[in-house]
């Protein structure tokens, strides 16, 4: 039978050689011819480019995601691998890889013997070099073209590469099974090691895996690969790359039984907002200039993303809403955006969406819906613009409630407005902002002017369409956490704007930078006005509606925000360190937060607490920094402002020396002093428009 068995193996293989030699005769085939000069095909192949999948790092370096797009990628360089490594992998693959041409004929002959005779030799027909053009050049195809054109592109191949270089590109891009893609990802997925942390018994197993990945997979085929495996390690000792002593110990090395690779999972919202902006946004262009483009150089060009997230500050803040916010089974959530005033770098982001449900509506930023309702959040902006057209945080307003306006073509009409608690009467604007107070805000925006409100919210970084109706002035439209967290960074750091940013930098796989983020901030108020208002805004918090969000021995600026019905509550604060806004409410819809945990949820409850408790900890060993003081003499004095279109309000106070009436405008706002002209004298807008409710606090 052996005899027979070799008598068949010689027809076959000699007719083989004689048809290939036949082939020569023939002009398509005559420049096989130049197989004997390895390179003169000097045309220079492109290899496929590998695809590396791009990392995102945290601001201190640290990795917070890998994209999962084209495998399990971990490059490395040859001098890297171990040689125990190298010598598992060309003992099983291609033995005499080193000394043979771009095709090995003995190898064909005696890969084709085993065949057919049962051996259990290893070793494979195709070597390294046709391996590698089979990789990044070809397509896996079975074709006598196919194979022919393989053969051509290795002699091509040498004649670029020197083998050293060709068995580098080899081990990067061969595939070891379970997403695995190169010797690097194979070490860490199977053994959770780096390459030259493999032991013998280790490389032979990844040896073997790379002629069946499927069928040695020692997860579902333990026996199968533990015989495959011991036979690579006899090889190698056929080899004299081992000893039969240390192969009979190497045998005694159990297989792996769980993978290590990397579980593919969902980016986190931070994450995910830095693809959303590096996907959508025009800075980013020099990736590609469409979104496919983009996404492709993601998932295939081994980017490093270097991002602003604190990861101290992220998992405090994580653990803050989850341990602050009562269990109502995902009805309520909370969002959170902490900002560095001083550069603009967002450095914590609770999305207020956990589940992603909602079409993966992003609360805290607004992508994949809207913003929401401000409420009395929004008041700082109103007094922004108050400072801005020369107002003082002395003059006195009337405050009582509830309050009503007749504007025209707005609906309701009239339009009534209701304080948290009944009462007040005559404030100054400090006491009005530090107690929230609807009606004297209301009638401050109606003497101000509404559109003036609008101009001003723009200018400190509300980028959501805004309608100048009365109602803005306790914040009726829907804004984003990362809007009034932009916004409030404009008070803690003296009137300069810096536009929000997730992006510090971007290599590429060789370490060379593709884009880096420029911190440019511009003076939007005045340092004075600035100080002024922080003063105000402390009260808020010493004595006013934010008191749950005062830290001891530090200085604290903030404002509360409660809508209508208690659909959203919001604290929104600084210190001249750090910014941090806080919205809670259902992502559902504007559902009332009526009892929630035994209360009604107001500004200054469980946002207020959330707020204090992650800011603790936040500015935990960082000094305690005082706000600019303002210089006291260029604050006006307090004045008596007169409403123009409130019906019963007070109009002259007791004992006033003098009244002043401040004509609703529309104004062009400029950072460095009061309005510039007055352009009209309507306080609404000319189409009919129902002014929102809004609630207290």
């Amino acid at each position: 039978m052996r005899i027979l068995s070799k008598l068949i193996l010689t027809v076959i293989f000699g007719g083989l050689l004689l048809g290939l030699g036949s082939l020569l005769l023939f002009p398509a085939f005559s420049n096989l011819t130049l197989f004997l000069q390895p390179g003169s095909l000097s045309t220079p192949l492109q290899l496929r480019a590998l695809a590396y999948p791009s990392k995102f790092y945290d601001s201190q370096g640290n990795l917070l995601y890998v994209m999962q797009g084209s495998g399990y990628r971990v490059p490395i360089s040859l001098s890297q691998v171990p040689q125990n490594v190298i010598n598992a992998v060309l003992d099983v693959e291609d033995h005499t890889f080193y000394q043979h041409g771009p095709i090995d004929l003995k190898s064909i002959a005696r890969a084709f013997s085993a065949d057919v005779s049962g051996g259990t030799i290893l070793e494979g027909g195709s070597t390294i070099t046709q391996q590698l053009v089979k990789n990044t050049i070809l397509t896996p195809q079975r074709t006598l073209t196919r194979k022919i054109q393989e053969a051509l592109d290795a002699y091509r191949i040498e004649g670029q590469f020197t083998k050293s270089q060709i068995l580098g590109k080899y081990l990067n891009t061969v595939y070891f099974g379970d997403g695995a893609y190169g010797i690097g990802a194979a070490a860490k997925t199977y053994f959770n090691l780096k390459v030259d942390q493999l032991s013998t018994a280790q490389a032979a197993l990844l040896a073997i895996l790379i002629e069946d990945p499927s069928g040695n997979d020692p997860f579902l085929h333990p026996r199968n690969a533990i015989t495959r495996r011991n036979t690579a390690l006899d090889q190698m000792v056929q080899y004299n790359d081992l000893t039969p002593a240390q192969a009979n110990r190497d045998k005694l090395e159990p297989l792996p039984t769980v993978s290590f690779r990397p579980k593919v999972s969902a980016p986190s919202a931070f994450v995910q907002e830095v693809l959303n902006r590096i996907l959508t946004e025009p800075k980013y262009s020099i990736l590609g200039s469409t979104q496919g483009a983009r996404l492709q150089a993601l998932n295939s060009d081994g980017l490093n993303i270097y991002t602003t997230l604190n990861s101290k500050y992220q998992s405090e803040a994580e653990a803050v809403v989850k341990k602050d916010l009562p269990n109502t089974n995902g009805k309520f959530t909370a969002a959170l955006v902490s900002m560095d005033p001083k550069t603009g770098a967002v450095e914590a982001l609770v999305s207020g969406n956990p589940s992603q449900g909602f079409g993966g509506y992003d609360v805290a930023t607004g992508t994949g819906g809207t913003g929401r309702q401000a409420g009395s959040s929004f008041k700082p902006i109103v007094l922004a613009s108050l400072l801005q057209q020369g107002y003082s945080p002395n003059d006195i307003i009337d405050g009582t409630g509830p309050c009503q306006f007749v504007i025209p073509n707005v609906k309701p009409s009239p339009y009534i407005v209701h304080n948290a608690e009944p009462g007040y009467g005559l404030m100054t604007i400090t006491k009005a902002t530090a107690d929230s107070v609807n009606c004297a805000y209301v009638r401050l925006g109606v003497n101000l002017g509404d559109q003036n409100i609008v101009n001003m919210a723009h200018i400190m970084g509300v980028t959501s369409p805004l309608i100048a109706v009365p109602s803005l002035a306790i914040g009726s439209e829907d804004v984003t956490p990362l809007e009034m967290a932009t916004v409030y960074s404009v008070l803690a750091d003296n009137g300069i704007k810096h536009n929000p940013y997730f992006t510090s930098k971007i290599l590429d796989s060789q370490g060379k930078t593709l884009f880096q983020t420029t911190v440019k901030g511009i003076q939007v108020l005045s340092s004075q006005n600035v100080a002024v208002e922080d003063q105000v805004m402390q009260a808020v918090v010493q004595y006013g509606t934010g008191t749950a969000a005062a830290l001891p021995g530090r200085e604290v600026a903030g404002k509360t925000g409660t809508t209508d019905n208690f659909t959203d509550g919001w604290f929104n604060g600084f210190t001249p360190q750090l910014e941090t806004a806080v919205w809670m409410g259902a992502p559902s819809g504007s559902v009332p937060m009526l009892d929630v945990g035994g209360i009604p949820v107001y500004g200054g409850t469980y946002p207020a607490k959330i707020w204090h408790d992650y800011m603790a900890q936040a500015l935990s060993g960082l000094p305690a920094l005082n706000f600019p003081q303002p210089v006291q003499a260029l604050i006006p004095p307090g004045r008596f402002i007169v409403p123009i279109d409130s019906p019963g309000s007070i109009m002259t106070p007791p004992g006033s020396a003098t009244t002043t009436t401040s004509p609703a405008s529309s104004t062009t706002t400029s950072p460095n002093g009061p309005p510039t002209s007055t352009t009209s004298t309507t306080i609404a807008p000319t189409s009919t428009t129902s002014a929102p409710k809004v609630g207290p606090g």
